[in-house]
């Protein structure tokens, strides 16, 4: 009996040995290795590692909708990459280490990267061009200590589910962006709940623009209102934006 209760034991531990013992690959290695091959020049419209303008835009549906994506592949994109031994969590670190590629030195500190520029969704309201954009704060935990990102308002959230919500303000004939604005904006679910928050002004690489953290759930339909009160401008000005978290 207790032959026959080792030799299962024995077999079981053969199965689940290699998930067991397999070292978790960074997201640098995975992407050295593998998505450099399309993503380093970006063949067939793949977004080039470390172009935050691309990426931000893509992971505007949330970070896990990416990865999703990445898994069961799209577009001109295999499953995984076209490596099928990829974890999830593999697939993950890959997309996080393309965002924001900065790797620590033993030697020196990491420099943060530079500030995307606007993407995503824009509405024109008379003289006024409003981006929105949302980013995953899990993106913004992967930058240095110390840098702007992780430090704006009073530091990234913990937990999940928390996005940084950023509107940038431009003059929409000289494309000058605009400071000293008021910024909210009030995050409805139709029928449902709706949120007001008042954005706080920040500027990274001397582009301002405004922002917070927000929680928004999952495979949900929002419609953003955003309201700004420039200074040189007498009304409110409001822009509506669908947004939608797959």
């Amino acid at each position: 009996m207790r032959k026959v209760a080792f030799g299962n034991c024995l077999l079981a531990l053969l199965i689940v040995a290699p998930a067991i013992f397999a070292q978790e690959r960074s997201g640098e290695q995975i992407v050295r290795e593998q998505c450099s091959k399309c993503h380093q020049d970006g063949a067939t419209g793949a977004p080039r590692i470390g172009d935050r303008a691309a990426w931000t835009q893509r992971l505007s549906g949330g970070l896990d909708s990416a990865v999703a994506a990445a898994i069961r592949g799209h577009g001109g994109m295999p499953a995984r990459g076209d490596r099928a031994d990829l974890t999830d969590r593999e697939v993950r670190n890959a997309i996080i280490f393309m965002f924001n590629p900065v790797t620590a030195s033993a030697s020196s500190p990491a420099a943060a990267p530079a500030a995307p520029k606007p993407t995503g969704p824009v509405k024109t309201v008379g003289s006024t061009e409003i981006y929105l954009g949302f980013l995953p704060a899990e993106l913004l935990r992967s930058y240095p200590p110390g840098s702007v990102e992780r430090t704006v308002h009073g530091g990234v959230p913990s937990g999940s589910g928390y996005y940084h919500v950023n509107v940038s303000v431009f003059n929409a004939t000289t494309k000058a962006p605009i400071s000293g604005a008021r910024v909210e904006v009030r995050i409805a679910e139709p029928g449902l709940t709706s949120e007001s928050k008042s954005l706080e002004p920040v500027t990274i690489n001397n582009v301002p623009s405004y922002g917070s953290y927000v929680k928004l759930k999952q495979k949900t339909q929002y419609v953003v209102t955003v309201v700004v009160r420039r200074p040189d401008v007498a009304q409110p000005i409001e822009a509506k934006f669908d947004h939608r978290l797959y």
